[in-house]
Protein backbone atom coordinates (compact mmCIF):
# COMPACT_ATOMS: atom_id res chain seq x y z
CA UNK A 1 0.00 0.00 0.00
CA UNK A 2 1.61 3.28 -1.45
CA UNK A 3 2.01 6.14 2.17
CA UNK A 4 -0.67 8.10 0.35
CA UNK A 5 -3.21 5.07 1.51
CA UNK A 6 -1.81 4.28 4.45
CA UNK A 7 -2.14 8.00 5.53
CA UNK A 8 -6.05 8.14 4.35
CA UNK A 9 -6.70 4.59 6.28
CA UNK A 10 -4.71 6.17 9.27
CA UNK A 11 -6.68 9.29 9.50
CA UNK A 12 -9.70 7.83 8.66
CA UNK A 13 -9.60 5.67 11.74
CA UNK A 14 -7.76 7.99 14.12
CA UNK A 15 -10.83 10.87 13.45
CA UNK A 16 -13.09 7.96 13.53
CA UNK A 17 -11.82 7.15 17.37
CA UNK A 18 -11.31 3.55 16.06
CA UNK A 19 -7.82 2.67 17.16
CA UNK A 20 -7.85 -0.36 16.79
CA UNK A 21 -7.55 0.22 12.74
CA UNK A 22 -5.19 2.92 13.39
CA UNK A 23 -2.90 0.84 15.28
CA UNK A 24 -3.64 -2.23 12.77
CA UNK A 25 -1.60 0.12 10.39
CA UNK A 26 1.88 0.37 12.32
CA UNK A 27 4.40 -2.48 12.09
CA UNK A 28 5.51 -4.88 14.50
CA UNK A 29 8.91 -3.31 14.68
CA UNK A 30 7.56 -0.03 14.21
CA UNK A 31 10.10 2.84 15.57
CA UNK A 32 8.79 5.70 17.18
CA UNK A 33 11.50 8.76 17.66
CA UNK A 34 10.01 11.11 20.71
CA UNK A 35 12.04 14.45 21.85
CA UNK A 36 12.07 16.00 24.51
CA UNK A 37 12.62 15.15 28.38
CA UNK A 38 9.53 13.19 29.22
CA UNK A 39 9.59 9.23 30.10
CA UNK A 40 8.61 8.82 26.99
CA UNK A 41 11.70 10.29 25.29
CA UNK A 42 14.00 8.51 23.19
CA UNK A 43 13.93 6.00 20.09
CA UNK A 44 12.03 3.29 20.77
CA UNK A 45 11.19 -0.11 18.71
CA UNK A 46 7.97 -2.05 18.56
CA UNK A 47 4.40 -1.23 17.90
CA UNK A 48 3.93 -1.53 21.70
CA UNK A 49 5.66 1.90 22.64
CA UNK A 50 3.80 3.85 20.24
CA UNK A 51 0.94 2.03 21.16
CA UNK A 52 1.42 3.17 24.79
CA UNK A 53 2.75 6.87 24.07
CA UNK A 54 -1.10 7.66 22.09
CA UNK A 55 -2.98 5.95 24.58
CA UNK A 56 -1.15 7.88 27.84
CA UNK A 57 -2.31 11.08 26.32
CA UNK A 58 -5.66 9.68 25.69
CA UNK A 59 -6.10 8.01 28.89
CA UNK A 60 -5.06 11.99 30.58
CA UNK A 61 -7.57 13.73 28.07
CA UNK A 62 -10.32 11.00 26.96
CA UNK A 63 -11.32 10.76 23.37
CA UNK A 64 -13.70 13.76 23.97
CA UNK A 65 -11.14 16.14 25.58
CA UNK A 66 -8.70 15.74 22.00
CA UNK A 67 -9.49 17.64 18.99
CA UNK A 68 -7.23 17.23 15.72
CA UNK A 69 -6.89 19.67 13.14
CA UNK A 70 -4.45 18.88 9.96
CA UNK A 71 -3.52 22.07 9.57
CA UNK A 72 -0.83 20.36 6.06
CA UNK A 73 -0.22 17.35 4.89
CA UNK A 74 2.58 15.66 2.44
CA UNK A 75 2.86 12.48 0.77
CA UNK A 76 5.56 10.99 -1.17
CA UNK A 77 6.56 7.13 -2.37
CA UNK A 78 7.12 6.02 1.06
CA UNK A 79 7.18 9.22 3.95
CA UNK A 80 3.95 10.89 4.79
CA UNK A 81 3.99 14.28 7.14
CA UNK A 82 1.11 15.61 9.38
CA UNK A 83 1.98 19.27 9.95
CA UNK A 84 -0.77 19.04 12.84
CA UNK A 85 -2.24 21.12 15.86
CA UNK A 86 -3.83 19.24 18.98
CA UNK A 87 -6.03 20.64 21.39
CA UNK A 88 -6.39 19.26 24.74
CA UNK A 89 -8.91 19.99 27.37
CA UNK A 90 -9.01 18.76 30.92
CA UNK A 91 -11.77 18.17 33.38
CA UNK A 92 -11.05 21.04 34.94
CA UNK A 93 -11.54 23.00 31.56
CA UNK A 94 -7.84 23.99 30.73
CA UNK A 95 -6.90 23.59 27.38
CA UNK A 96 -3.43 23.49 25.78
CA UNK A 97 -2.86 23.60 22.04
CA UNK A 98 0.05 22.06 20.87
CA UNK A 99 1.87 22.27 17.22
CA UNK A 100 3.50 19.46 15.79
CA UNK A 101 5.20 17.59 12.53
CA UNK A 102 4.56 13.67 12.38
CA UNK A 103 6.37 12.21 9.93
CA UNK A 104 6.01 8.32 9.21
CA UNK A 105 7.69 5.93 7.04
CA UNK A 106 5.67 3.22 5.53
CA UNK A 107 7.36 0.16 4.07
CA UNK A 108 5.50 -2.94 3.37
CA UNK A 109 2.07 -1.18 3.63
CA UNK A 110 2.45 -0.69 7.20
CA UNK A 111 3.81 2.36 9.50
CA UNK A 112 7.58 1.26 10.13
CA UNK A 113 8.56 4.96 11.69
CA UNK A 114 7.36 7.44 13.09
CA UNK A 115 9.13 10.89 13.46
CA UNK A 116 8.08 13.88 16.39
CA UNK A 117 8.73 17.67 15.60
CA UNK A 118 7.18 20.05 18.41
CA UNK A 119 6.57 23.60 18.29
CA UNK A 120 6.66 23.99 22.15
CA UNK A 121 8.59 21.22 23.86
CA UNK A 122 8.47 22.56 26.91
CA UNK A 123 4.73 21.93 27.34
CA UNK A 124 4.58 18.69 25.59
CA UNK A 125 7.35 17.40 28.17
CA UNK A 126 5.26 19.33 30.76
CA UNK A 127 2.19 17.25 29.86
CA UNK A 128 3.92 14.10 29.05
CA UNK A 129 5.30 14.00 32.76
CA UNK A 130 1.42 14.67 34.20
CA UNK A 131 0.15 11.57 32.00
CA UNK A 132 2.72 9.10 33.08
CA UNK A 133 1.87 10.53 36.55
CA UNK A 134 -1.30 10.14 36.19
CA UNK A 135 -1.07 6.08 35.53
CA UNK A 136 0.49 5.88 37.77
CA UNK A 137 -1.36 7.03 40.65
Amino acid sequence: MPARDVMTAYLSAARAKDWEAAFGLFADDLVIHIPGRSPFAGDHRGKQAAIDYISAIRERYGDAGIELDIVDMLAGEERFMLLVRERFQDDDGRTITIRRANVYRVAGGRIAEISIYEADQYVVDEELAAAVSGRCA
